[in-house]
């Protein structure tokens, strides 16, 4: 259950690193959507999703080891003294999770496309769903601990993402809802193990080796099956000059990723995701505030109908994570 560690600050403790983790994962979602609606773009897609799948990768694992080296221990988990290969249960663990976060990743990239930040971080959350079920069929978690907050949060995930168009709904409900919560539900449990195997720094690490490498060859592969190899190689060309912007993205990934596979080592996977479904209302406050400093960068909803709706949920959340709480100290 989550609690307050008595010798260590809140932010050491369990909930404050799932708290944390929810507020960076706000960040670089909020970042990732701006990314490919305004800087990594083609007309079509997919090819833009996996341009963006192969440079995220490879600058995300590069930077994620000097960041390691720097903030590791301080700011992600004391355990962590080394970058080092672990053990072979640890690697194998990092490869499954790297590889399925490539497909569950790329899926995401290309819903990111069909609305603003608000919605599909709203539509993120549905894989607490699959997680749920999996802590109560192992028994790492009760029903009457889980079943209240449970049902507030996906209550309150599916009305915060309403955004006012069947389109743009169904297509984010199955890139984003289905396919990506699906593959990153599996990703989420496998890390929980890899994390306690090692660290949450070394195994964040591994994990991005193992997505940027079978992000490129998915990326490659399936470009070349449909004839977009040169579309995909062009994008990534005129993609290298936002290097900077995506080098700053991958900082909060680091930050994020890395408080909330610390977190996972002390409880139950759908009790800290429920925890991070707080990037929710995060995200926004983000998208609020970032579409009325600059119009129409994210083509946020104006309709009072729609953030009624939106508010509705978000508040939902907010009680569900309370009870959450309250529930598991």
């Amino acid at each position: 259950m989550i609690t307050r560690t008595k010798a260590r600050p809140l932010w050491r403790s369990t909930f404050g690193m799932a708290v944390a983790a929810a507020l960076f994962t706000a960040i670089y979602k909020v970042m990732d959507n701006y990314t490919v609606h305004n800087l990594i773009t083609n007309a079509d897609g997919l090819t833009a999703a996996f341009s963006y799948l192969v440079i995220g990768g490879w600058t995300g694992l590069i930077l994620g080891v000097a960041f390691s080296m720097l903030f590791g221990k301080r700011l992600i988990d004391p355990d962590f003294d080394k970058i080092s290969i672990g053990s072979g249960k640890m690697q194998f663990q990092a490869a499954v999770t790297g590889i399925i976060s490539a497909g569950s990743t790329l899926f995401l990239l290309w819903g990111n496309q069909y609305g603003d930040p608000s919605v599909m971080i709203a539509l993120g959350s549905g894989m607490i769903l699959y997680t749920a079920l999996y802590d109560l069929l192992s028994k790492q978690a009760k029903l009457k601990t889980l079943a209240l907050p449970l049902v507030l949060i996906i209550c309150g995930s599916v009305l915060s993402a309403y955004s006012g168009e069947i389109r743009i709904t169904a297509m984010g409900l199955l890139l984003v809802l289905v396919v990506s919560n699906g593959l990153a539900a599996i990703s989420e449990i496998v890390e929980q193990g890899g994390a306690r195997n090692s660290d949450g720094v070394n195994f964040f690490i591994w994990r991005f080796f193992w997505l940027a490498s079978s992000g490129t060859v998915l990326a490659f592969l399936v470009s070349s099956l449909r004839g977009q190899t040169e579309a995909l190689l062009q994008t990534v060309e005129n993609s290298l000059r936002y290097i900077p912007w995506i080098g700053l993205t991958m900082f909060f990934v680091f930050l994020g990723i890395g408080l909330k596979l610390t977190a996972k080592k002390n409880d139950a996977v759908s009790v800290i995701l429920m925890v991070l479904s707080g990037s929710v209302v995060l995200g926004y406050i983000f998208t609020i505030i970032i579409d009325w400093i600059a119009p129409g960068t994210f083509g946020v909803s104006q309709s009072g109908s729609v953030w009624t709706i939106r508010a509705i949920g978000a508040a939902a959340l907010i009680l569900g994570i309370a009870k959450l709480r309250r529930s598991t100290q």
